[in-house]
């Protein structure tokens, strides 16, 4: 089992209903989940979500708000559980499955050599256990306290 404190506090989210899912208009591909019991994940990297095992949208589509592939795909998450989710120890790709018809693949990506301000992949904020992870470009994870 995986002891990592990033994997136990995703875990927390597992069984919580998906209150709500956006991404699209000014934000454009970055997708934000907030979930019941106060809990988010922020995601600016790479993203893909699955409907019954095809793609419906990724992080490259088109964006317009409300109406975009992008937005329309985030929104059908909502009001579904998240019933598994998986958290590669070694890249922190993660992967979420969502009731039985969705999955949301994060993939990281690398921090751009021509880039110095320090970038972050996703973000994770679970009440429960008042803290905040991030999921940088170099493949570490930061944590505060909420």
């Amino acid at each position: 089992m995986n002891t990592l404190p990033i994997n136990n506090a995703l875990q927390k989210l597992q069984g919580n209903r998906i209150n709500y899912s956006r991404a699209g208009g000014g934000a454009g591909s970055i997708l934000l989940i907030e979930t019941e019991g106060n809990n988010s994940i922020w995601i600016w990297c790479y993203w893909e979500i699955l409907h019954f095992g095809s793609i419906i949208a990724t992080a490259d589509d088109e964006t317009t708000a409300n109406i975009g592939k992008v937005a329309i795909a985030a929104k059908q998450l909502e009001g579904r559980i998240i019933n598994r989710i998986e958290l590669n120890t070694h890249t922190y790709d993660l992967h979420l499955y969502i009731d039985s018809e969705y999955e949301l693949i994060v993939n990281n990506e690398a921090q751009p050599d021509d880039e110095h301000y320090p970038l972050n992949n996703w973000e994770l904020i679970v009440s429960e256990v008042k803290k905040r992870y991030f999921v940088t470009c170099d493949l570490t994870v930061i944590q505060e306290n909420t």
